[in-house]
């Protein structure tokens, strides 16, 4: 039990550095969902049925502007499908977990607390405690998400309305993960994907330039991790 708490709050621990980012975002999407026409019900619910601030923030633009549902659910599954990768790396460690505990890990899931928990499974290969690691960061990044939403909704006024966060913020963020990835071929994958987005984003229609952004990443980083192996620098990791 001890062993539990103490990898559970580690786990939390880890990811308070990148709260830095996680707050400001989450309240810009406050502030765009209150913008968008919803009420103090429809917020709540939106803040809390899922972590995907990209996502939210596409979904809540578009809702704003009158789009259909369809194209709603339809961008927002598009600019989520990269946690189908992030499954599928998560799979050896929850795989033996619960079909329930495997539900809420997926529903808590993050950027932040999967790359939070992947470098600590390339750091600590053999910590059975793993997934409570991973339940602590996730849980810290919901706590943090939904809490900076409500007071971007609430007290959307201390934001002025012609700042652009909604696209700045989520770069700064990128930015502040760079340091957390192990290995030149990943961070050269963030970037490139930080590189692309700038680029394609604003140009892009239903933010599809998201995802080319981060296909271009992948390409990119599985590039990188070529070149570096055949250097000899250690670039790419199994």
């Amino acid at each position: 039990m001890a062993d539990t708490k103490r990898e559970f709050l580690r786990g939390a621990r880890n990811t308070v550095p990148l709260f830095l980012g996680i707050a400001p975002f989450a309240m810009v999407v406050g502030v765009a969902a209150r913008e968008a026409g919803l009420d103090a019900a429809q917020g709540t619910f939106f803040s809390l049925s899922m972590i995907a601030g990209t996502a939210q923030l596409a979904a809540v633009q578009l809702y704003g502007a009158g789009a259909s549902a369809a194209i709603v659910l339809l961008t927002a599954m598009v600019v989520n499908l990269r946690y189908s990768m992030y499954s599928l790396s998560l799979h050896p460690v929850l795989e033996e977990r619960s079909y329930i505990e495997r539900l809420l890990a997926a529903f808590l899931l993050s950027d932040q607390s999967f790359v939070v928990s992947m470098t600590e499974l390339e750091t600590n290969p053999d910590n059975p405690s793993l997934p409570t690691f991973l339940l602590g960061s996730s849980l810290a990044v919901f706590v943090v998400w939904v809490a900076g939403i409500f007071l971007g909704f609430v007290l959307k006024a201390i934001i002025p309305a012609g700042l652009s966060l909604d696209f700045v913020i989520p770069l700064a963020f990128m930015f502040l993960l760079v340091p957390h990835l192990g290995g030149k071929d990943r961070q050269t994958s963030v970037l490139a994907a930080i590189v692309a987005s700038v680029m394609l984003v604003p140009r892009l229609p239903l933010q599809s330039g998201l995802l080319v952004s981060i296909l271009i990443g992948i390409g990119s980083g599985m590039a990188a991790g070529e070149y570096f192996g055949r250097a000899g620098s250690g670039g790419e990791r199994p």
